[in-house]
């Protein structure tokens, strides 16, 4: 039984291979998270960067608890079942202004 997609968004995930958008996260959820980030950014002036960028979810909760929200796993849940595992989490952040170039990828 599906939880959140319609059958819309199951079809095009079955054709396109992707969905989107999923709602997840309120304004105020994401204004919240995003200051959480830039919090710890602040703490160690710099950027998150190198060994911080991958498995991230192992260094901050608030990571895991994203990646934990369950509006995303019931999204998850409709397209692949109930057994879910989340490998690994990273961040691609480009900075606003930034010249720094991030290739395509998936």
């Amino acid at each position: 039984m599906v939880k959140v997609l319609s059958d819309h968004a199951l079809a095009q995930y079955e054709t396109d291979g992707y969905f989107f958008p999923v709602d997840v996260l309120t304004t105020d959820e994401v204004a919240a998270t995003r200051a959480k980030l830039e919090a710890f950014e602040a703490s160690q002036d710099q950027p998150v960067n190198g060994a911080q960028r991958s498995k991230s979810h192992l260094l901050f909760t608030w990571v895991d608890e994203l990646m934990r929200h369950a509006k995303i796993l019931d999204a998850v849940e409709d397209l692949i079942g109930a057994d879910i595992l989340c490998w690994s989490t990273v961040w691609w952040i480009k900075e606003a202004l930034s010249d720094t170039f991030v290739s395509w990828h998936q």
